[in-house]
């Protein structure tokens, strides 16, 4: 017990003493944390409209019923200005568009109410005609182009169809609208946890072990100092438990920078105020540690084996990699949203983890589902622990013979 701890002490404080490994450690979660958030507010100043922008528009034809007609009513918002025709032709008024000095040309066919009243679509005839005008390149035009052309859709519909699903209705407000959609802001906020955390943990955790235990052990077998550790009278199965605790407690210091990095960028990179993390309960974050713990052990384990059994780092590298592209597509799984409820499903290795991980973040926590991840996960370091102790044990593949 004292050779493995002395074990665990020297792999730590080689991590922990050394800057160049410390940074590697922290500053992928950082680096997430400044990418995801630039990213976002590149994307809110790209996408957004300020909130006290008034929006400028033109109507030729400006028919007398429009500000009656509720599916209308947005071109009477306050942050809407329709502006004068004046002396200028359809050209300049076009041309201040193609300027970005106006937002909208709207032009209804003259008596369009009542000619759409009248309107046989049987009859083959042309259809009455609303023209937009917008500039594509210019973001506030594009919106209100956006939201007017879902309007006059809905518009339509509600001439041609029989019946209407979800038809659109007036607020007390007096605003076009209706939340159809009874889901709870904690809910839709549970599910785009569920689809996209589970998949990016799974990835961290996993580049964070193969980053560490390809070095740790294939890169001692390069250097030749992995000879005077074998040589120490201590039981190998000391020496790949001491390797495997320390290279997991590392791990789990580098997945949880990418992990923080990545919860605190979040509401950036949605552009979401709604999105919270505050129905998760410390009871939560603890079953998600012990989870992690346990898979982190088993990446570990797993590399820890293709490290030694690879003749360098390079090709251990390779071998990984193919682990990677496998873990990821598991990891995928995640990305429906739903939570697996089968039992067997639970024996599986890293599909266990992903699903337990998901199951709770979605607050539908199993215990039986859960206990069996836990066992599995276990089991297989176990047996890992085993097969490692082997190879260390066997002279040809620890020294390339």
């Amino acid at each position: 017990m004292r050779n493995m701890i002395t074990i665990i002490k020297k792999e730590l404080r080689r991590f922990f003493t050394d800057k160049r490994m410390l940074m590697s450690l922290i500053l992928p979660g950082l680096m997430i944390f400044v990418m995801y958030s630039f990213m976002g507010d590149i994307m809110s100043s790209t996408l957004s409209v300020d909130e006290d922008y008034t929006y400028q528009v033109v109507i030729y034809n400006l028919p007398d019923e429009l500000p009656n007609n509720a599916y209308f009513s947005i071109l009477y918002d306050d942050d809407v200005e329709i502006q004068p025709i004046g002396d200028r032709d359809d050209k300049q008024i076009r041309d201040l568009i193609t300027n970005k000095e106006l937002d909208l040309l709207i032009v209804f066919e003259e008596n369009f109410f009542n000619k759409v009243s009248n309107y046989d679509s049987s009859s083959g005839l042309p259809a009455p005609t609303i023209e937009v005008f917008y500039n594509s390149t210019k973001n506030e035009s594009t919106t209100l182009f956006s939201t007017l052309n879902l309007v006059i859709n809905e518009y339509e519909g509600s001439l041609i169809n029989k019946l209407d699903l979800n038809p659109p209705k007036i607020d007390p407000n007096g605003n076009l609208g209706y939340p159809y959609d009874l889901s709870s802001d904690e809910s839709k906020s549970i599910q785009f946890i569920v689809m996209l955390i589970p998949f990016l943990l799974i990835t961290f955790l996993y580049t964070g072990a193969m980053s560490i235990s390809i070095e740790s052990i294939a890169g001692e077998k390069e250097r030749g100092t992995i000879a005077t550790l074998l040589s120490t009278p201590v039981k190998r199965s000391e020496i790949a438990i001491g390797k495997i605790v320390a290279l997991s407690t590392v791990s789990l210091v580098s997945a949880g920078s990418s992990f923080i990095g990545l919860m605190l960028s979040i509401p950036k990179l949605t552009q979401s105020s709604e999105l919270s993390l505050d129905f998760y309960g410390i009871e939560t974050y603890l079953l998600l540690l012990i989870v992690l713990i346990s898979t982190i052990l088993v990446f570990v384990v797993l590399i820890s084996i293709v490290s030694a059994f690879s003749k360098s780092t390079k090709e251990a590298s390779s071998f990984a990699s193919i682990f990677m592209i496998v873990n990821m597509l598991i990891g995928i799984t995640s990305l429906t949203g739903n939570v697996n409820t089968n039992t067997a499903a639970y024996f599986i290795p890293i599909y266990n983890s992903v699903q337990s991980i998901s199951s709770i973040l979605s607050l539908d926590f199993n215990a039986l589902n859960f206990i069996i991840t836990i066992l599995v996960n276990f089991t297989i370091v176990s047996i890992g622990v085993f097969v490692l102790s082997k190879m260390f044990d066997n002279e040809k593949i620890m020294f390339n013979k």
